[in-house]
């Protein structure tokens, strides 16, 4: 079992709905694993990482996946723990969704917040949302208070730009990618005009 990996990044490419990393560890083996966009934010300006990983045997294919966070990894586990969500999908998830965002859709049974994640239509959100709410406590997650004062300043922030993105007619899930696409920025009306140049390069 590997439980964590620690090296240096080779490289990291953004796919469709989640990322891949490089790592060479000090061994000299060399490891690629699925990350969350989340995650690919964590460690995009590291030179040496650490990642919690979670090893997926099946009879066609090895996958390795690779956390920043340990709570990260525990929401990854309990998604995967959903009736028709695979690992495809619950990485899907946390790229879309923070630990605390999902907890939070979970506990208010956001269905519509789940939706803007790729690939998750309502039956699926329906379905996590009914086979989740009694096991939040997985997440390790109480209540706002437990949450930085930063963090919830910019799930507010990226929530306004998404909704003014999609007023406009754009989806959530490409408003969304849109938005998490502008590193640092902190005001709503910078994070649409910039997600803007984004989505027109498209």
């Amino acid at each position: 079992m590997i439980c964590g990996i620690e090296g240096s990044i080779l490289c990291l490419k953004r796919c469709d709905g989640f990322c891949f990393v490089a790592i060479k560890c000090k061994s000299g083996i060399s490891f690629s694993l699925k990350i969350s966009f989340k995650t690919a934010e964590e460690i995009e300006d590291k030179a040496e990482v650490y990642l919690f990983t979670e090893f997926l045997l099946r009879e066609n294919s090895a996958e390795l996946f690779g956390f920043f966070k340990k709570e990260e990894k525990e929401a990854f586990k309990v998604l995967m723990g959903v009736s028709g969500v695979g690992p495809s999908f619950a990485i899907s998830i946390l790229s879309s969704l923070s630990v605390v965002e999902l907890f939070r859709s979970i506990s208010y049974k956001d269905c519509d917040r789940l939706c803007e994640c790729k690939g998750i239509g309502k039956k699926t959100a329906n379905r996590i949302i009914l086979e989740l709410k009694d096991k939040s406590k997985f997440f390790e997650i109480k209540d706002s208070e437990n949450i930085p004062e930063k963090d919830i300043e910019k799930e507010v922030v990226v929530r306004e730009a998404v909704e003014a993105l999609v007023a406009l007619g754009y989806k959530k899930v490409d408003a969304y990618e849109a938005v998490m696409l502008q590193k640092g920025e902190r005001k709503v009306e910078s994070l649409i005009k910039n997600a803007l140049l984004s989505l027109s390069e498209k």
